[in-house]
């Protein structure tokens, strides 16, 4: 994943690289002495441990002496150990004579120790005294973009391209980034599109067309309104309904079939003055048709909303979904969900997951006695993923826990769920995806079966793999592989299959 502070970093560098290369020594030679050459050829040779010494030497002979404090502290700057850089560089400042390049690199220095309004005290003094307007006003604009002041920041990095020309692409690019804090996407974008227009060979080039590209992708999340549309065709060697839904297993078939699977979904987000508050509601539609087995056919039918509260760094979301099945015809099962799930980022390419909801399912022509399974079932879930190539990729390892209460004897448990699943890009090309998903599911039944005498343990093992390419804009062919083992300790309920899918989808 990019991080914008890696070009904020370079552009630093060099303006204040062309800040020290218009240093100009005090006109008097008494201040250049013996040690201070020496120390700064060892600067200029990155000996910056070697260049330390030599300066601290140079000040305990010469305390008053502006170059030693300057040089020192500029040394101790490129060790990144800023305290004491700081130090130094204002007690330059307050020899005689001043040497000017200390305060842009003391403003600096200031900036990367978030003492901001320490560094706005003295980039006023730079600007009263007229010292490196164009650096001051692009260090002003850096600041202040820290500081959240993005309009401010806006107009002090104009300010500085205005003053010097050679800081315009740079002056852009902090432009663009002050712009996206805004959640001013149009223009961000603008800005982006300009620069890798300028130059497109150039390093900032290949991070403003990263940001492009995020924000043409970002443009298509957030408009309100989104569908989903696939068509695929499968064939399965045990027809169980649904693979590695216990909820849609009614009895084991234990026969091949192929079918055709259609799926819509569709959904709309309500935007409130709120800009926190985002409400997103849509329905979604499934049909399976089997070719031979035609008492499974599944027709699944979800109405659905979601309130979100987004935060910087976290958003918190209270899903709610009915949905209703037909199985051959006839009315199957029906559900009710509500809950809460969380996202937390802990860092930039990792989030973490949190969630818990309760659902209540109807079984709508169940078994008799203690083989129904209607009844109400508590969720909690948790999880984790690591993004990888500009977010196109991820890693998640989730766990989920679930407590059922059945109406009927044989369908009480306690599940627990473990997965892992891996989406990465191959042929270093977006376009192709691979994927692999596994997950264990160990149910542990509560009551002792009525018909086998023993309590029922099963171990559901699942993995499924993806290959998927976009071969046009937001539409994919996929070819999927996905295999189920229940292990039950019930010789009823033990089955596997296998299911090979071809498909094609469309999202808008």
């Amino acid at each position: 994943m990019f991080n914008a502070s890696t070009y904020t970093k370079l552009s630093i560098f060099i303006l204040l690289t062309l800040s020290l290369a218009q240093f100009a020594y005090p006109e008097d030679d008494k201040y250049l002495t013996e040690d201070i050459k020496k120390g700064i050829y060892q600067f200029r040779q990155e000996n910056y441990d070697e260049a330390i010494q030599t300066f601290k030497a140079a000040r305990a002979e010469q305390p008053e002496n502006p170059l030693a404090a300057y040089y020192l502290g500029l040394t101790y700057k490129r060790t990144e150990n800023y305290v004491e850089s700081r130090k130094e560089l204002e007690a330059s400042l307050n020899m005689t004579p001043k040497i000017k390049g200390a305060l842009i690199e003391l403003i600096d220095v200031l900036y990367r120790l978030n003492e901001l309004e320490e560094a706005k005290k003295w980039i006023k003094t730079a600007e009263d005294e007229g010292i490196r307007p164009a650096q001051a006003a692009f260090l002003k604009g850096l600041t202040l973009l820290k500081d959240g002041d993005y309009q401010g920041a806006v107009e002090s990095f104009k300010n500085s391209k205005g003053l010097d020309p050679e800081l315009s692409v740079s002056a852009d690019y902090q432009i663009g980034i002050a712009y996206l804090r805004q959640r001013n996407f149009a223009d961000a974008k603008e800005i982006f599109k300009g620069i890798v227009h300028l130059d497109p060979n150039a390093d900032i080039a290949a991070y403003a067309s990263r940001y492009v590209d995020a924000l043409e992708r970002k443009t298509e999340l957030e408009r309100p309104l989104h569908l989903y549309l696939r068509s695929g065709f499968e064939y399965d060697t045990n027809v169980v309904l649904k693979p590695a839904d216990t909820n849609l297993v009614t009895n084991i078939a234990d026969q091949k079939d192929t079918r055709e699977t259609w799926d819509l979904k569709g959904d709309y987000t309500f935007k409130t003055p709120c800009q926190e508050l985002t409400v997103k509601a849509g329905y979604g539609f499934h049909y399976s048709l089997e070719n031979n087995l035609k008492a499974y056919d599944i027709i699944g039918n979800m109405f659905f909303a979601e309130p979100r509260f987004s935060y910087e760094k976290a958003m918190v979301s209270f899903p709610a979904s009915v949905s209703q099945y037909i199985i051959g015809g006839k009315n199957y099962l029906a559900s009710v969900a509500a809950g809460n799930v969380d996202n937390f980022l802990i860092a930039d390419s990792q989030m973490a997951q949190v969630g818990g909801y309760y659902k209540y399912n109807d079984y709508l022509r169940p078994p008799f006695g203690d083989e129904d399974r209607t009844g109400n079932e508590l969720i909690g879930t948790a999880g984790w993923f690591l993004f990888f190539m500009d977010n196109e990729g991820f890693i998640n390892l989730r766990y989920t826990a679930n407590k059922n209460w059945a109406e009927g004897n044989n369908w009480e448990y306690w599940g627990n769920r473990f997965g892992l699943g891996i989406l990465t890009p191959i042929f270093n090309q977006k376009k192709f995806k691979f994927g692999v998903n596994g997950e264990i599911f160990l149910q542990n039944f509560d009551n002792v079966h009525s018909v086998f005498l023993k309590k029922r343990r099963d171990e559901v093992y699942s993995v499924s793999t993806l290959l998927s390419y976009e071969f046009y804009k937001n539409t994919e062919l996929q070819v999927q592989y996905s295999y189920v083992n229940d292990r039950s300790n019930i010789s009823l309920y033990k089955y596997d299959r296998s299911i090979v899918t071809g498909a094609v989808e469309y999202r808008f």
